[in-house]
């Protein structure tokens, strides 16, 4: 015999408590008395005390009854819960999604999604890390996250990959260079020394600033590589060269430097929406979906 009582055992004692009455209990749980009873007699039994006085007339709680009561609700209740948080973690309508972004991202896309998102998922928490476009590939396949922000080419292998917007490139000057705060055509810059991104977070900006210079009819003399925003905007403040990047950049400036729009219709860098090929809870595609519905705006 079995010294605890299961789930089955107190929604029989909750039925009868609540109706008092074995035949309306047993309706009320679609089962016949005599399973009923022989749910009760055995809740008694691990219990070890009558939970039930029956009277010819009527069924009364005894005190083990009133004071099991409370007790059995709340249990009941609770595996309810449970049950729910599983099912919608299963689902994706639960639990935590681990996001990584790009930080242009946090200028523009991301105040405009999240609240949308958070409205239709209230129950999933979002993680948010923000990174460069190798280490959201190397920790998406680590599984440390579920979906990125960032910017090809990548390596794709095990993910899909899906373009949601463009950032148009501009060009950062050191404050006081002749064109800065203006419009510019990228060729104006051709005899410039470039301050560019290195390889080593991503390679998305610098290969789309070597295919606009391309495109206006030059390569750029390269003098400096620089590892992050941050030091390019440096190195640049510093009169060091000149450089390309992401026009989210522009509204958060930085001493030192001012920005020139580009009229060139090619300068412009993509960014994408990574996930594992695997992944297809609701949320997760929700919130790509989101991304994608929001960024799908001509830039």
């Amino acid at each position: 015999m079995s010294s605890d009582f299961t789930f089955a055992q107190l929604r029989a004692f909750v039925a009868v408590a609540t109706e008092l009455n074995f035949r309306r209990a047993a309706e009320k749980l679609h089962t016949t008395q005599p399973p009923l009873s022989r749910q009760i007699k055995a809740l008694e039994r691990t219990v070890g005390a009558p939970l039930f006085d029956r009277g010819t007339r009527r069924v009364t709680l005894t005190p083990a009854g009133h004071a099991l009561l409370p007790e059995a609700q709340r249990l009941l209740t609770n595996a309810d819960v449970a049950r729910r948080a599983v099912a919608e973690t299963v689902t994706g309508e639960r639990g935590v999604i681990r996001f990584g972004y790009l930080e242009p991202a946090a200028y523009d896309l991301l105040p405009r999604v999240l609240p949308r998102f958070r409205e239709r998922y209230p129950k999933v928490d979002l993680e948010l890390h923000e990174m460069h476009s190798y280490e959201a590939v190397r920790r998406l396949h680590a599984r440390e996250i579920e979906l990125a922000l960032l910017r090809p080419p990548v390596e794709q292998a095990g993910l899909h990959l899906e373009i949601v917007y463009a950032d148009r490139l501009v060009a950062v000057l050191p404050e006081g260079h002749p064109l800065a705060g203006g419009t510019i055509e990228l060729r104006d810059l051709a005899d410039e020394h470039f301050v560019s991104y290195s390889s080593k977070q991503g390679t998305g900006v610098h290969t789309a600033a070597l295919q606009a210079c391309a495109n206006a009819g030059f390569s750029p003399q390269i003098a400096h590589l620089a590892s992050s925003t941050p030091m390019l905007l440096s190195l640049v403040a510093a009169g060091q060269g000149v450089g390309l990047v992401p026009d989210p950049f522009t509204r958060a400036p930085r001493p030192g430097v001012a920005f020139a729009a580009l009229t060139d219709p090619q300068a412009r860098t993509h960014v994408a929406i990574a996930w594992r090929a695997e992944e297809n809870r609701a949320a997760y595609l929700a919130l790509r979906d989101l991304a994608q519905a929001t960024g799908n705006v001509p830039a």
